[in-house]
């Protein structure tokens, strides 16, 4: 006989109290509240019994406090009779999330007595060996090699040797990427840390449980191994909010399974100006229903130029704050504008991708999007930051394009049904140069064995192969002069030992971030504050727009200083920055995406006849163009719409392409090398690899492996009319 639901709801009930209490005083600090989430009640007993586990659940289930309350307990349990020392790791993707997790974590860490710091380049709170230290991958970088202590000269501890429990948190954003192995080497080094500590009685065993937590992870299992290690288990709570899509009627849509890609790309609001963007964002929140809107923009050009006509157009309709948040802005105006955000009940923040996790800015009614993220993971993210108090996601998809359109139409299908593209997972040898460096710098001067190091490497990634290549590798910095060899024992050459030498830093040889220099500050001259930093500026502008508010230029020297414009309606001609970067390059993901949107077959590459040329919708990105460009130059003419349509020449035959020799793909690859991989976000010291490193990364990457795959399953036919194809027409008007 099924139980009524006054019955399931009394049984959880008591299950709950059941849980908190078997937590004891840790389970009342962290759970003031009548019941628990889902996810609460999956997690709590496997991390209770100490298990390595991933929890995934949506965006504000509670994952944090599933995870951080059963390991704080247990730890407390086993260390009760420890004198203060810090027992467990936090480890976030970027100091906001340090910060923010530091404080929420705070107030039930003081109720059981114990302490939680942050240890980033903007906090030093590991002086005060907190019980609960939050860190990024950098900074657990730094004090593993600087953080040993020592008496009269001996070393007699490390302020980490006492770690017995470790929380990721955002484990997508470590999933496949160079921060994300990063924190896989430093995962090995702190358990090695471990082990000389126990062995050296610095601590009592060398047991360390390793839990993480995340919103958006596709094969979490796979995600669980790779990161936790062996025997490591997933915790799965599907469950998501409805989303309700403004159209272009001005009428809310809730999506469902039965819309297609196709039919939902007509029905997104097509915007071409800030004007309209604001007409859209107004029929949202003239309601009244919505009154807090996050705005996702693709570049911090337009979030300032966005900033400042969202105030003027909204302004004129109602008191509503807005401000504008990306990386380039210090981080004082990044945190008033996320404090702004929270206070004020009416409001709009225009952000970049920087806001797209989890630093807690409270709710928002309505997520507006411009332009299509990469893919349907930022997607999530970003969409997830609404709707927390409602439980309904509300959603304004704004684009500019047709293209926009049938990928962001296709992102948000997925979304609906909760599919997620598949992550390329492979071992980033981009990583192993700065880890090397890291890793003898941690031994204090005493060099480290090459054994030692391809131990390192192996214990990472636990391949059939690793220590053959990492040995490889080790043998060509030898010989290059980034290593020297000093009594059986490897020593950093002149060329890296000068990062070894450096003040400790994030972005010393802790850090394996590819950035420049921050370039030059914008100063306010009334309060001497840097604004933000910017790569140039036009040398006669007189007005310039950044933080998403015009200034007006008084000189430009080794800063830009500038002054506030009072008034921001006047018609002044103004200038927006430069930034440093690129652009985004179109990847095979968000090709297909393009494709899926216009609802053509997953296999379709038409050939296209325009009035003055013929065109191959290949669908394949700018990477595979690039090389279907270089290898075969006499069959393609100019890129048509990059990554997506070429123009072909009359010889053009995709069968010779397809049984061409692999030899001169393979010359390709090696000419190119790192730079058919710049879209993987490879690692500082990723020019440091030998020739072996490179061949290695594009075999792990299957470069050339899944560009035969992609070139011998395109299905092409004799070239059609364009009037054929009028989803076509409509992409070649963007």
């Amino acid at each position: 006989m099924s139980s009524t639901p006054e019955q399931t709801a009394h049984k959880e009930s008591r299950s709950d109290r059941h849980l908190r209490n078997a937590l004891g005083d840790v389970g009342r600090a962290f759970f003031n509240f009548p019941s628990l989430s889902e996810v609460q009640r999956a997690a709590i007993p496997s991390i209770g019994a100490g298990e390595n586990t991933l929890v995934c659940a949506a965006t504000a289930a509670g994952k944090t406090e599933a995870v951080m309350a059963p390991l704080i307990w247990r730890v407390r349990r086993k260390e009760s009779n420890r004198a203060k020392s810090t027992l467990v790791l936090a480890v976030a993707p970027t100091r906001a999330l340090v910060a923010d997790l530091t404080a929420r974590l705070s107030g039930p860490l003081a109720q059981i007595g114990w302490q939680c710091g942050a240890q980033t380049s903007d906090f030093a709170g590991a002086k005060s060996s907190p019980e609960v230290l939050v860190t990024t991958p950098e900074s657990l970088d730094s004090m593993l090699v600087r953080r040993f202590r020592r008496e009269e000269g001996k070393v007699v501890g490390h302020l980490l040797s006492q770690v017995s429990a470790v929380f990721v948190d955002e484990a997508h954003c470590f999933d496949s990427t160079t921060r994300g192995d990063q924190l896989r080497f430093l995962l090995v080094r702190l358990r090695k840390l471990r082990e000389f500590a126990s062995k050296s009685g610095w601590s009592a065993d060398a047991g360390m449980q390793i839990c993480a937590a995340s919103a958006t992870v596709d094969q979490p299992d796979i995600l669980a191994t790779r990161m936790l290690g062996h025997g490591a288990k997933a915790i799965m709570c599907p469950g998501r909010r409805p989303i309700e899509i403004l159209q272009n009627d001005g009428n809310w849509l809730l999506l469902e399974q039965s819309i297609t890609a196709s039919e939902l790309a007509g029905r997104l609001p097509n915007v071409t100006t800030a004007a309209t963007i604001g007409e859209m964002l107004w029929r949202a929140l003239e309601s009244g229903e919505c009154q807090k809107a996050l705005v996702f923009v693709p570049s911090r050009r337009e979030c300032d130029r966005m900033g400042k006509e969202l105030r003027r157009y909204l302004g004129e309709r109602r008191a509503i704050w807005v401000d504008s948040h990306h990386g380039s802005l210090s981080r004082e105006h990044r945190q008033r504008a996320e404090q702004g955000f929270q206070l004020n009940r009416d409001a709009v923040l225009v952000a970049t991708n920087t806001l797209e996790v989890g630093v807690d800015i409270g709710d928002v009614d309505v997520v507006a999007l411009v332009g299509a993220p990469p893919d349907t993971s930022s997607l999530l993210q970003r969409i997830g930051r609404g709707g927390r108090r409602t439980g309904l996601t509300r959603l304004l998809p704004l684009v500019r394009n047709s293209i926009e359109a049938a990928a962001l139409a296709n992102q948000l299908t997925n979304a609906s049904t909760g599919r997620l593209e598949t992550k390329r997972r492979f071992s980033r040898w981009d990583v192993y140069p700065q880890q090397v460096i890291s890793y003898i710098r941690q031994n204090q001067g005493q060099g480290r064995s090459q054994l030692s190091l391809i131990d390192l490497a192996t214990e990472t990634w636990n391949q059939a192969n690793t220590a053959k290549i990492a040995a490889a590798h080790l043998l060509a910095w030898c010989n290059d002069g980034y290593l020297t060899e000093q009594r059986g024992r490897l020593h950093l050459g002149s060329s890296w030992q000068k990062f070894a030498d450096q003040e400790e830093s994030d972005t010393t040889i802790h850090s394996n971030i590819r950035s420049g220099a921050a370039g030059v500050a914008v100063r306010n001259d009334l309060t001497g504050e840097i604004i933000g930093h910017v790569s140039g500026a036009s040398e006669n502008g007189q007005t310039l727009t950044i933080g998403g508010r015009q200034h007006h230029v008084l000189r430009q020297d080794a800063d830009i200083v500038v002054s506030p414009v009072t008034d921001e309606s006047a018609d002044e001609a103004e200038d927006t920055p430069q930034y440093r970067g690129r652009r985004r390059r179109i990847s095979e993901s968000f090709a297909a995406h393009v494709r899926q949107g216009c609802g053509l077959d997953k296999t379709l590459a038409p050939l296209i006849k325009t009035a003055n040329s013929t065109l191959w919708f290949h669908f394949g990105g700018e990477i595979y163009e690039a090389i279907l460009r270089d290898s075969f130059p006499g069959y393609f003419d100019k890129t048509v719409l990059a990554g997506i349509a070429i123009r072909i020449h009359p010889s053009f035959e995709l069968a010779v392409i397809q049984n061409s020799s692999q030899a001169g793909l393979q010359r390709h690859f090696q000419r190119h090398g790192l730079r058919l991989l710049e879209d993987e976000g490879l690692g500082r010291f990723a020019e440091d690899l030998p020739t072996v490193g490179v061949e290695t990364l594009l075999a792990e990457m299957r470069v050339a492996t899944n560009f035969a795959e992609w070139l011998q399953t395109r299905k092409v036919s004799s070239a059609v009319p364009i009037t054929n194809y009028p989803v076509l027409a409509n992409l070649l008007k963007s």
